[in-house]
């Protein structure tokens, strides 16, 4: 009994003592999971570097630039394609690249040549951008806010003349005044906003291309006008919620933009929140693990608590991998149908055609050595005199036979013109005797 006592007791304890070693090392593990993601994630210093040359961007646009930051590759293939296609417009090469399997966002960039190019050449500050926006959405739209009161308090926003700028809940919003044209801001970052507050920090300032005025009173200057289609509004900033929403422009049934305003695809019923797609992003890892396990795990969680759970799962799996087997299987079977009519058509139909050819030409053979036989025969020369002889008595007959047909047609038809000239006279006559 002694012993049994003791070995319980060393169980016991060797138990206790594995659960706690576990929770340490679980709560060890969590911690360093969360000074990694403190580390990796973007501060709000950095963050307004980063955002300070597009937060005063129209809200279309600016939606556009954030999703496609996250497709760094796709906006450098659309980048090229527009350098080598250089001839085209911005309405042709917007229509050109409809059929294309880029993103939509990238796809609306396409006409907005100058963006476009920036977001190409400086491809560091690209992925860091798409890399915060994936990390924390709500907190990098927050800093797009805070950028945009700056600018208010300089009293720089209200000199945006292509702009309408209003306001929602505290939110400031800035759109388009042309319905159908938008208009690409440039303004120098170290200035429209004031004091910057940061100085380890200093926002990013972008080069005009051309020499470009810019001043305290004219802090703006806005490129030439860009047409775009009905279908470049498709996605709108919801401030309230701090995420962007989507509509999908084949399904509403609102066409232009006059008809489908911001606040109409926000509170529509057919808009959803935009969700990252990873097979546009064509293998650009992730800043961090957490947002890779976001987009990347794509195996399904099973509590060991939910028996239930755990057979509906595999249900679904044996299902699926049912289905699979008979799309293979129904794939196979036709392959094997048709490759047999393919054999079968070619062993018959061009097997016949050879034969016959060959029989031909054995008959056009052997007709050419009759022929050469034939004429190899001697012949006597009286035989050739009297095959002379023939032929032209033959002619002679036939010329005399054709002269006889002639000489008779032609008697024939004096015979019908003399009865009918008697018949004619014969009425004159009668008609002459009843007029008297």
């Amino acid at each position: 009994m002694k012993n049994a006592i003791f070995l319980l007791s060393i169980a016991t304890s060797s138990l206790v003592s594995f659960n706690l070693f576990a929770e340490q090392t679980f709560a060890q593990s969590n911690l360093q999971e969360q000074t990694q993601l403190q580390e990796k994630s973007f501060s709000e210093a950095q963050l307004a570097q980063m955002l300070a040359p597009i937060a005063l961007y129209p809200d279309s646009l600016l939606t556009h630039v954030l999703i496609a930051s996250t497709y760094p590759i796709e906006i450098v293939e659309a980048h090229r394609w527009l350098i080598k296609n250089d001839e085209l417009n911005a309405e042709q090469a917007a229509e050109s690249v409809e059929d294309f399997d880029w993103d939509a966002s990238v796809k609306a960039l396409v006409p907005f040549e100058r963006i476009l190019s920036r977001l190409s050449e400086d491809l560091t500050w690209t992925q860091q951008l798409g890399d915060a926006f994936l990390q924390d959405e709500s907190r990098l739209l927050e800093s797009i806010q805070v950028l945009r009161k700056q600018a208010e308090i300089a009293g720089n926003l209200e000199k945006m003349d292509n702009m309408d700028v209003s306001y929602e809940d505290s939110n400031i919003v800035i759109e388009p005044r042309e319905k159908e044209i938008v208009y690409v801001p440039y303004y120098d970052t170290r200035m429209v906003y004031g004091t910057w507050h940061s100085v380890s920090y200093p926002p990013v300032y972008w080069r005009p291309h051309h020499s470009v005025y810019v001043s305290r009173y004219n802090p703006f200057y806005f490129h030439s006008g860009v047409h775009i289609s009905f279908n470049y509004f498709f996605s709108a900033f919801h401030w309230h919620n701090r995420h962007v929403v989507v509509v999908n422009s084949h399904h509403s049934t609102h066409r232009y933009y006059e008809q489908r305003p911001r606040r109409l695809i926000v509170n529509g019923g057919y808009a959803k929140r935009w969700a990252h797609k990873p097979e546009h992003r064509k293998g650009v890892a992730y800043r961090t693990k957490h947002t890779s396990s976001k987009y990347h795990n794509k195996r399904a969680y099973v509590s060991e608590s939910s028996p239930k759970k755990h057979q509906v799962v595999q249900h679904k799996i044996q299902r699926n991998s049912h289905k699979a087997q008979q799309v293979i299987n129904q794939k196979t079977h036709k392959r094997l149908h048709n490759i047999n009519n393919n054999i079968s058509k070619k062993v018959t139909k061009p097997a016949t055609k050879r034969y016959a050819s060959m029989d031909k030409s054995k008959k056009y053979a052997s007709q050419k050595v009759h022929r050469t036989n034939m004429s190899v025969k001697k012949v006597s020369p009286k035989k050739v005199t009297v095959k002379t002889y023939n032929k032209r008595a033959h002619k002679e007959n036939s010329k005399s036979h054709t002269t006889i047909t002639r000489k008779t047609k032609q008697s024939s038809n004096y015979k019908q013109k003399q009865r009918t000239t008697s018949t004619k006279r014969s009425h004159s006559k009668t008609a002459k005797t009843k007029n008297r």
